[in-house]
């Protein structure tokens, strides 16, 4: 409908020679089409994208032979054979496995390796991430090597039905539904009064071409074909606005849906958290090192995120003091540097390659003024014993420098780091107030207490020791040395909360945005998380994929509301949390970077993708990118959103409102005009066409133009993100408010009708002047209307009412333009207008004032218990 309106619009406009007006028409089609066109194209790349993941060859063994074949000529039942950096080409199960390790980051979304193994693992409905014997399509090796059977190819995988879920065409936001359904109306009601005008004007001596082209300006006139242009223009200044605040919008009709989430479904890695390891708890011997507890708390909620991570993990940046006088600190520190293969690959940006729970300990240490290539250059490995899964232990001997050989009483200096109860089972001896004594079983149960309260926390814990050797042992046999151990202390390391996000997720809070964690991480990780940054309240539920699996769609429905964090979820369980939050009526945004993040991005109302660790895969499908992987962002883009979703509100009722105006203008004078006029005069005859259709395409142009822009750059309100969000938010252009625009438009259209009907009367017959008057009395009215609508229902007489400086200038140049097609004799010839002298113009800013002020104090009367009420 809305297409055979703008049509109409254009061709109405060529009818009646006003080009200008006619070629913006066009340039609405031609645009609209051009997106529509861009808007197929993109939701295709999604498929796309997934359909062109590389294909490389694999070696598969068929009749006792391997051979290197493309990976889409696999078939279920041929065995593979893998090895550290392939890419696995299919789902499979594994045979057999030496120090097997994947990463699963693109399916999952956890960006840490994976231990598999070709055991059996028994139970039913086991989580994605825990299905430790399977290797999965689109994955990678990361180390070891195997032999696996293939279990499923193409659709079949895991990857494969995510794409599946992935294929489902995208709804129209609330806006353009909105919008969609008030064209139509508008449509049907300005065909039928204009109808009326055409029949009343001829019935009442006009000619039928003079009536036809009012009844066709009065159409267009009732029709804001500006609307879809500055909706597109202010949409994108909002756009431009979240870009620089790294929220990079990649469909502009979502903006406005931002502004009404009431649910972020939010991942942990990355974006609640840092995404990497930080040593957040020492023991040193038995006791916690607490001027590391204050740093830890100072770099946590006290800087709320103003320290950049380098200025976190600066050397020396807390001055610690402890370790000069904490001996089993010193050695701890020691330890955690030389008995570790990371290592800097940037000392400037502080890049560390390695494992990330090794690139903790060297941040740990960085943090205390020790370097690792110092400590390495003097205290040189000699030997050691790596790590593996069935020992849970590293160890290194490092040779003492000659001159502190005598110091030390010995040569060597042995470290072991590992499992805390490993390393204690490997200790006879620990450091207690700077001196090496037995340890007792007293001490032995301390340390095991510690140890269970920081897995409470979710917290990787490492336990250290060391001893003193006098030469090196036979045939490198590292592993005999480690018994006899000194112990040392602990630390307990997890990925920490990004401090930013603590102030973030207040602000949700007082917006009344929930916001659920959904992750496929373990529950009891998750908690720790959840509980330290508020998510996670007291009554608060968890639960786990396997619990949501065994839910009906009626009864996640029903618990949803009560469920705070969801943890080892697949990617169908986020479709399914997507779902039940909809149909609750919340307008959900959810965050995502793997692959298997496609579907559920794809099916929230806001699909958020991380712009550094996403997949190209979850981008495409996704509304939004973080450009930082951040929470906090979300929550600015929010803000953003609210902002642009307030100023679509304001200009669009008040082009409706004056669109009303006009329409009231032209039918009251028309089809009862002459009635009225004989009411008030008593002389009876048809007066003049209020408006002529020149001059109604040029108010459209000047009002519906500049000044509704103009509103669309509004400054925020200040209360902006202390307003509560609600499920159902009331939508732009409801009956309340499509009833305060009928009533707007019918007083702003008094002033001029007061003109229409007392003109005559006062200036005598003189049809161009009384059709200046009315004319630009209704413009003046209108641009002036516009203040009305900058704190919408707090009224004009405010402090900063001039505050929004592009609104001052549209309405100074409408005003300017109007004056000029009055006073250029050539210009007067188009439009048929009249010179003004000051009398008529006392008139007409009277006029023109009075409804403007009617409206403010109607709004401060009908809003003024309600201001407080303001939701989204």
């Amino acid at each position: 409908m809305i297409w055979i309106l703008l049509a109409a619009a254009f061709v109405s406009g060529i009818i009646i020679r006003e080009t200008t007006d006619a070629i913006v028409i066009l340039g609405i089609l031609v645009i609209n089409a051009i997106l529509g066109f861009i808007q197929e194209f993109r939701a295709e790349k999604a498929l796309q994208a997934l359909k062109e993941l590389a294909s490389p060859k694999a070696l598969v063994i068929r009749d006792g032979r391997e051979k290197n074949i493309e990976s889409k000529y696999l078939v279920p039942g041929d065995v593979i054979r893998l090895s550290s950096g392939d890419l696995v080409p299919a789902d499979c199960r594994i045979i057999s496995e030496v120090n097997l390790q994947a990463n699963e980051a693109a399916l999952t979304g956890e960006s840490l390796p994976v231990n598999k193994t070709s055991s059996i693992i028994s139970g039913q409905s086991i989580p994605l991430g825990d299905r430790k014997n399977l290797l999965f399509s689109a994955t990678t090796i990361v180390k070891g090597r195997c032999d696996a059977v293939i279990t499923g190819t193409g659709h079949d995988t895991e990857i494969g039905r995510i794409a599946s879920m992935v294929q489902q065409e995208e709804g129209m936001t609330p806006l353009q539904i909105e919008l969609k359904t008030v064209s139509k109306r508008i449509g049907i009601i300005c065909i039928a009064i204009s109808a009326v005008v055409f029949l009343s004007g001829i019935l009442k001596g006009n000619s039928a071409a003079q009536m036809l082209l009012v009844a066709v300006a009065l159409a267009v006139a009732a029709i804001p074909e500006g609307l879809p242009a500055i909706v597109t223009a202010s949409l994108a200044i909002g756009v431009q606005t979240m870009a620089k605040n790294n929220a990079i919008v990649r469909k502009l009709s979502s903006v406005e849906t931002l502004g009404g989430v009431s649910v972020i479904c939010t991942d942990k890695t990355g974006t609640l958290t840092e995404n990497r390891m930080m040593v957040r708890k020492i023991y040193s011997g038995l006791d916690p090192v607490t001027e590391y507890d204050n740093y830890i708390e100072q770099s946590g909620r006290r800087f709320n995120g103003k320290l950049d991570k380098n200025q976190r993990i600066k050397r020396g940046y807390f001055n610690f003091k402890e370790i000069d006088s904490n001996t089993a600190l010193a050695f701890l520190l020691k330890n955690s540097v030389l008995c570790n293969d990371a290592h800097y690959i940037n000392m400037e940006d502080r890049d560390i390659s390695g494992d990330p729970t090794e690139a903790a300990l060297i941040e740990l240490a960085d943090s205390y003024s020790l370097d690792k290539t110092d400590l390495e250059k003097k205290y040189s490995r000699v030997m050691e014993e790596p790590f593996d899964s069935t020992r849970k232990m590293m160890t290194t001997i490092n040779q003492i420098p000659e001159n502190e050989q005598g110091e030390y009483g010995a040569d060597y200096l042995l470290f072991s780091k590992g499992a805390p109860e490993v390393i204690l089972d490997k200790c006879s001896r620990i450091i207690k107030d700077g001196k090496v004594v037995d340890i007792n079983s007293f001490d032995r149960d301390l340390i095991n207490e510690n140890n269970s309260l920081l897995a409470g926390k979710a917290m990787r814990n490492l336990g250290f020791a060391f001893k003193y050797l006098d030469r090196l042992p036979e045939e490198q046999n590292v592993a005999k040395e480690e018994e006899g151990l000194i112990y040392l202390g602990m630390v307990g390391m997890i990925d920490p909360p990004r401090p930013e996000v603590y102030d973030a997720i207040e602000k949700c809070k007082r917006a009344n945005i929930k916001v659920i964690m959904v992750t496929g991480d373990h529950k009891i990780t998750a908690s720790a998380i959840g509980e330290e940054l508020g998510i996670l309240e007291p009554g608060g539920r968890v639960l786990e994929g396997s619990e949501l699996d065994g839910l009906s769609e009626e009864e996640l429905e029903r618990q949803i509301e009560d469920v705070n964090i969801f943890a080892r979820v697949s990617p169908a369980n986020k479709v399914s949390i997507v779902d039940a939050l909809k149909k609750k009526k919340h307008i959900v945004a959810m965050t995502g970077d793997g692959i298997n993040d496609a579907p559920s991005l794809k099916k929230a109302d806001i699909g958020v993708a991380m712009g550094v660790v996403g997949t190209d895969v979850s981008k495409e499908s996704s509304d939004m990118i973080l450009a930082d992987d951040n929470f906090a962002t979300i929550v600015k883009a929010i803000r953003q959103g609210r902002v642009i979703y307030d100023n679509l509100k304001k200009f669009i009722l008040f082009l409706l409102s004056c669109n009303i105006s006009e329409v009231l203008v032209m039918f009251i004078s028309i089809v009862v005009g002459d009635y009225i006029f004989y009411f008030i005069t008593g002389q009876q005859g048809f007066l003049y066409i209020p408006l002529l259709p020149v001059q109604i395409l040029w108010m459209n142009l000047i009002t519906d133009g500049l000044p509704a822009l103009a509103l669309g750059m509004n400054p925020p309100a200040k209360n902006i993100m202390d307003r509560k969000a609600t499920k159902e938010k009331e939508p732009i252009l409801s009956s309340r408010r499509l009833i305060n625009v009928g009533w707007q438009g019918f007083v702003m259209a008094l002033g001029a009708l007061f003109i229409y009907f007392s003109g005559p009367v006062f200036f005598k017959n003189n049809p161009h002047l009384f059709q200046t008057m009315v004319f630009t009395t209704l413009v003046t009215t209108q641009l002036l209307h516009t203040y009305n609508f900058r704190f919408e229902d707090k009224g004009i007489f405010r402090k900063n009412i001039f505050a929004n400086k592009y609104l001052n200038a549209a309405v100074l140049i409408s005003i300017l333009l109007q004056v000029s097609i009055i006073y250029i004799p050539w210009l007067q010839g188009i439009f048929e207008t009249e010179s003004l002298g000051l009398s008529h113009w006392a008139i007409i800013i009277a006029c023109s004032l009075v409804p403007v002020l009617i409206i403010n104090f109607i709004n401060e009367f009908i809003y003024k218990r309600n201001r407080s009420e303001v939701t989204y």
